[in-house]
This record gives C-alpha cells, sequence and structure tokens, in this order.
C-alpha cells in the first residue's frame, strides 16, 4: 500500500517504521496515495482545506491522536468537526467526549497510543525528586515562573524541570533537560526524567502527566492558569481546562510544599484513580497499541 504520512512529537515513528517493516511505501504526494494519515485536521494551518481536497479526490484519510487531548479544538469555542474517515482514539474518555461533540463513534477506534511504549520503569534514587512540567504556549508564560518560584521556596526536595526547546528559556528554570517536540529522543528524554521523579508538578493534565501516571506518579495542578490568547488566537481565553480525579489541585500555591510532602509520604493516595485514568485516557488495556493503528490505516 502506498501511504502518505504527517507526523508529530514522533507518534507515527513506531508505526511507519513497522509498516515499512511489512512491505508497504511511503510516498511524498497525496495523488499517489492509497491512504493519508494524519496526526491533526485543524482550521488552523489549512489541514482542514487539505482533508476536504483529499477526501474529494476519493483519499481515504485517517487520523492519529497526537496527544493526550489532542484533539481539543472539536471543542467548544472551536468546535471544528472531524472530517477523517477514520479515527484513532487513546481511550474511552475520548470516544466519549468526541461523540458529545458530534463524532460519529462508527468512525473512531481505540487503539491506545505507541508513545507510552517509550515509558521505562522508575528506578530507586536518593531523596525526593520534584519534575516541573512548564505550560507550553505561544511563549514561555507568567505562570511558568510562578510555580517555579514555588518550587524554589519547598526545602529538602531535588528540582528537576522538563522544558522544550525552542519553547521555554532554559535559564528560568532549575536542572532544566530540554527534548524538542519532533526529534529523535524527544519521548525517550521525557521517560528518563520520569523514572527518577517521586512527585510531577503541572499547570496542565497533558500527554506528559498521563505518563507519569500511567507509572504511579502522583501528579500535583497548579490551579492557577489564567486563560490567555495563543498565537493571536482570543478564543482561547473561553477554553476550559479538563483534569481528572487523578491530580491533586492546589490554587495556593503556599501550600505546595504540604500537597508534595503528602504525595511523597503517602504515595497510594489516588494510585487507583492513576490506574483507571491510564485505561480512560491512554488505552493501557489495549495489548498492541502499534498492530491496532496499524489494522486502522490498512483497512
Amino acid at each position: 500500500m502506498k501511504i502518505l504520512l504527517f507526523d508529530f512529537n514522533n507518534i507515527l515513528a513506531d508505526v511507519k517504521e513497522e509498516l515499512v517493516r511489512r512491505g508497504h511505501k511511503f510516498i511524498p504526494n497525496w495523488e499517489e496515495a492509497d491512504v493519508i494519515v494524519v496526526w491533526q485536521e485543524n482550521e488552523e494551518g489549512g489541514w482542514k482545506e487539505m482533508v476536504r481536497k483529499w477526501q474529494k479526490a476519493g483519499k481515504r484519510v485517517v487520523l492519529v491522536q497526537h496527544g493526550r487531548l489532542g484533539t481539543s479544538r472539536t471543542f467548544p469555542p472551536f468546535n471544528e468537526k472531524l472530517l477523517s474517515d477514520a479515527i484513532c482514539v487513546w481511550g474511552q474518555n475520548d470516544i466519549d467526549r468526541l461523540s458529545e461533540c458530534g463524532v460519529p463513534k462508527e468512525k473512531m477506534t481505540i487503539t491506545g497510543t505507541t508513545v507510552l511504549r517509550h515509558l521505562i520503569p522508575r528506578v530507586p534514587h536518593k531523596g525526593i525528586n520534584v519534575v516541573f512540567s512548564p505550560e507550553h504556549w505561544d511563549h514561555d508564560v507568567i505562570e511558568n515562573a510562578i510555580v517555579m518560584g514555588a518550587l524554589n521556596k519547598v526545602e529538602n526536595i531535588n528540582i528537576t524541570t522538563k522544558i522544550l526547546k525552542g519553547e521555554h528559556n532554559p535559564s528560568h528554570y532549575v536542572n532544566a533537560v530540554a527534548s524538542r517536540r519532533g526529534e529523535e529522543g524527544h519521548l525517550e528524554t521525557c521517560a528518563e526524567v520520569l523514572s527518577q521523579a517521586d512527585v510531577v508538578v503541572a499547570l496542565s493534565e497533558s500527554t506528559f502527566e498521563l505518563m507519569a501516571q500511567i507509572l504511579d506518579i502522583p501528579v500535583i495542578i497548579a490551579d492557577i492558569w489564567v486563560p490567555k490568547a495563543c498565537a493571536g488566537d482570543d478564543r482561547y481565553k473561553e477554553y476550559h481546562r479538563i483534569y481528572s480525579d487523578a491530580v491533586t489541585k492546589v490554587a495556593d500555591l503556599s501550600n505546595l510544599e504540604h500537597e508534595i510532602n503528602s504525595a511523597v509520604f503517602a504515595p497510594d493516595r489516588l494510585s487507583e484513580e492513576r490506574k483507571n485514568i491510564a485505561v480512560l485516557d491512554g488505552g493501557m488495556h489495549i495489548k498492541d497499541p502499534l498492530d491496532s493503528i496499524i489494522k486502522v490505516i490498512l483497512d
């Protein structure tokens, strides 16, 4: 089969490698493709227009979810319809959320994601290791600096900050470990940082936080986010963030030290919730996500 594939965050690197191993061919132009695989189809950037063009020409388009809540622009206030012929989602929560937005359930398949197969076991270490996961926006937001300042006041912890190259200034963070989305090794860097973490502190519950939850690492959300535009789009001010019951939310950062200590010394707290969200958001019950995604592509 001839395939045109668009990747992001290395979410499809494993898929592409396996398809090549099975004898399928990747091509650079859509006219010759039997199927086109995309990681998003937002109106932004002209993706939706391209999907319409491909489908009008009789091409089958498969959308593979690229991150936790990776289809967020389907929800209010964006309300963008998903046009792809088949959609690979990570877990049942994605089916439920998207079907509420009018996406036909028959289009969606729970495949899990190969992103999570890059995780490695946690390793023993000395001290309390706290990993800060700054928000990635169209610029390095003020909330990141506020949380970093609060963490610097917490005694007897080792801080590591997992930043993104080109999106965060490493000089603003303590023990910054950087990787670039889309470059080889990005997922492995995330996994290495998490393997030595006792607690993750973040501003949103995104893919990195899901990776932590799958490893049964407590996640604390600094609940101080002020809605703001992104890349000049004011609609992001109206977008409501979603949080699971597998996180602890802290609005008053003077309580951050207490919550970190509570998470470390009562590690079983929310452990069951973390196991559940690993399935509902991450599809961890899927035995072979790689094969599941490939089956949808080749259908």
